[in-house]
């Protein structure tokens, strides 16, 4: 008999990509939590959805089902996102300003989010201020922080590899692009003068100078 789920790292991984609709999804979602009742309060899933896109209310649905079951989600997987990256072999650009890709959405904070705060948002996400250690920002596009950097980031959450995340003080205690995850060295931070920027190359996370 086939199990509901499957460990991926240290999360466990929720399969939801054969729901057509997303009814079907969330009573799916149920079903599965169901049998996932022998895990520990508190544990961290990754749902994967397939090349389906959830709105912002939906994404919040889904969390409030896997908080009533105790469950906390991790990374929410969709390769829709993806049909639009870069073709292999194609030369890459310097991490320059003009080739974010583009979202519709921008949001703009003008607030430090502080420890114990998790700000989302559907789109980009522009901080006028810093994001504290304890702190979570969480977004569908890209993330620009225009002071420091020091709690967890997470940009391109539906799947998209090609967004960014760029900080004046890149100094977190872990980044996240899509499904790829990064973190310092334990007790090692590094200060520089000038802004960075952290993009996916060649299957995993690197930190680069900000080129204006």
């Amino acid at each position: 008999m086939s199990t509901a789920y499957k460990p991926v790292s240290n999360s466990m991984l929720i399969d939801l990509k054969a729901y057509n609709t997303f009814s079907q999804m969330k009573e799916g979602l149920e079903n599965k939590l169901t049998l996932m009742a022998d895990l520990p309060i508190g544990s961290k899933v990754n749902v994967d959805i397939g090349k389906k896109i959830l709105s912002n209310k939906q994404l919040r649905e889904l969390e409030d089902t896997l908080l009533d079951y105790g469950m906390h989600l991790d990374q929410l997987m969709s390769g829709k996102l993806n049909e639009a990256s870069n073709p292999q072999g194609q030369e890459e650009k310097a991490p320059i300003i003009e080739d974010i890709k583009h979202y519709d959405n921008t949001a703009l904070i003008c607030r430090h989010i502080r420890s114990g705060q998790k700000k989302f948002v559907p789109g980009n996400a522009v901080i006028l201020g810093d994001i504290n250690p304890g702190a979570e920002l969480i977004a569908g596009g890209n993330i620009l922080v225009m002071g420091s950097l020091r709690g967890l980031a997470h940009a391109g959450v539906f799947g998209d590899e090609g967004a960014i995340i760029t900080a004046y003080r890149l100094n977190p205690t872990q980044l996240r692009i899509a499904t790829h995850i990064t973190r310092p060295p334990d007790g090692e931070r590094h200060e520089v003068d000038y802004p960075e920027l952290a993009r996916i190359r060649e299957g995993r996370v690197v930190i680069e100078k900000l080129k204006i």
